[in-house]
């Protein structure tokens, strides 16, 4: 009993213990004076209150290393993300590739439909240029698209530093150049640099090239007004490369950096052309003087310019380059007072009537424009002449045909009297335009810079359906001083 009676004791004891837990809370709590707490925490808050200098330094510190994050943040989005130079490979296949300042990928994108083949599967973004160069070219020999009949490419950078492009671009063409012939194939690199302008922009939107062919295409029709940039941009750069080679040295054709020649292999070639040619007449070479043996382009058709004569008669055929059809040939009387003409079947070649004239004149080939190359009968006696020009004169020249001696020549400055209006003077681009604009659906078919009454111009004929316009344009302001219009019957 006693032990029980113990136990009822001690658990009585407990629960009033812990009956009245909130009452006795309570009562604690009161008898804490808690304002007093708090004072005395924002006492020794002040006390330890951090001195003025310490926070600004503080704050310097911050802006310093935001600073110095923002900076390396920049350094490396411009050499790691941004992209510093376009550059575009054409082939018949477009490819364009975007380019960090430490030359990697950022982007590759196909610009047709024979692009998006060569890009199958490969994934070059982060890799080094030449490493995705070398993938590339693998990919066009693979596809059939560079072998030893068309072994012509085009590339084409965008920067805007103009001596990092040209550097860039002289490099990449280096670069395919020894990779092509690492697969036994003699490349025929055609390199250039461009500026994107919104001319140049809507001409590739309007004929869905890239903007590397369409510079490549302007360039073209500038040199030849005859080449329509419709027909052009139709046509392969390997066929460009080859109508280009055709034209011989300009200005223009200076703007394109060309390495190797473009091959013919897949054309029946110039020799071929010419014994056609003359089967066709019945005649041999032994029996005519040979003028002219020139690729060209007529009609949608590559083709062969071959003109020759004999002493009576000027032939002029025009052969298809792949197929050695005759696809025209015209025969007119060549006025020589029915008398052979002195040196015939011995005359110089084009070329060396050419280089006579420009060594006379001490000019080099780089340096000068021909308006004119032709082979005359003049006082029986064949004579080239020759018309070409500089940036500060105008030649006439007139050359023995058998001796290569110069028997007459003219010599016109530009800008005589002591004036110069080079740094006025429009470009041949801004008078083209002018003449468009004044005949918006006119198609240019010549154009030609000249000289007249002393002052330089540029002549230019367009024509609209069979309406043909004939405009000069002064060079010096751009004004026109002539404008005819003419309609064909």
């Amino acid at each position: 009993m006693k032990n029980r009676e113990m136990e009822q004791k001690i658990k009585m004891t407990i629960q009033h213990s812990f009956s009245n837990d909130s009452d006795r809370l309570q009562k604690i709590l009161s008898e804490c004076d808690l304002s007093k707490g708090e004072e005395y925490m924002q006492q020794n808050i002040a006390k330890k209150k951090t001195p003025k200098w310490v926070r600004w330094v503080s704050v310097a510190a911050a802006v310093v290393c935001v600073g110095i994050i923002s900076t390396f943040g920049a350094v490396y989005y411009t050499q790691n993300i941004s992209v510093d130079s376009e550059i575009i490979l054409d082939v018949n296949p477009s490819i364009e590739m975007s380019i960090n300042a430490k030359e990697k990928v950022v982007d590759v994108t196909a610009q047709n439909e024979d692009a998006v083949a060569i890009l199958d599967g490969m994934d070059l973004k982060g890799t080094d240029l030449n490493v995705a160069v070398n993938a590339l070219l693998g990919s066009l020999v693979k596809h059939g698209y560079i072998d030893e009949l068309a072994n012509s490419i085009l590339v084409t950078v965008e920067n805007d530093n103009a001596n990092k492009g040209a550097q860039l671009q002289q490099d990449l063409v280096a670069e395919i150049n020894r990779i092509l012939s690492g697969q036994s194939i003699q490349g025929a690199v055609l390199g250039q640099n461009i500026s994107k302008n919104t001319q140049l922009q809507e001409l590739a939107n309007q004929y869905q090239i890239s903007l590397g062919k369409a510079a490549l295409v302007q360039t073209l029709t500038q040199i030849n007004p005859l080449y329509s940039i419709e027909e052009m941009s139709k046509l392969s750069i390997h066929e460009l490369n080859l109508l280009l080679e055709s034209q011989g040295n300009s200005q223009q054709n200076n703007k394109i950096q060309s390495t190797g020649s473009a091959s013919d292999k897949a054309y029946i070639g110039e020799e071929k052309a010419k014994e056609i040619a003359l089967s066709h007449a019945g005649l041999s070479e032994n029996d005519v003087t040979i003028q002219k043996i020139k690729l060209d382009y007529d009609d949608g058709m590559v083709e062969y310019d071959v003109e020759f004569f004999t002493a009576t008669q000027e032939y002029d055929y025009n052969i298809n380059a792949q197929t050695g059809d005759v696809v025209s040939n015209e025969i007119e009387p060549f006025h020589a007072n029915n008398t052979s003409p002195q040196g015939q079947g011995a005359t110089i070649t084009l070329e060396q009537a050419k280089q006579a004239a420009l060594s006379h004149a001490g000019v080099s080939a780089n340096a000068a424009s021909f308006k004119k190359v032709e082979l005359e009968n003049d006082d029986n006696k064949l004579v080239y002449e020759l018309e070409f020009y500089t940036s500060d004169a105008e030649y006439d020249y007139k050359i023995d045909a058998s001796s290569g001696a110069v028997l007459s020549y003219d010599q016109e400055q530009f800008n005589q009297g002591g004036s110069s209006n080079h740094g006025s003077s429009i470009s041949e681009e801004e008078a083209r335009r002018i003449a468009q604009n004044k005949a918006p659906n006119a198609q240019i078919v010549s154009f030609q810079p000249d000289r007249d009454d002393g002052q330089e111009i540029y002549e230019i004929e367009l024509r609209e359906g069979n309406i043909e316009y004939d405009c000069e344009i002064r060079k010096s302001d751009g004004a026109i001083i002539k404008w005819e219009q003419d309609i064909d019957d």
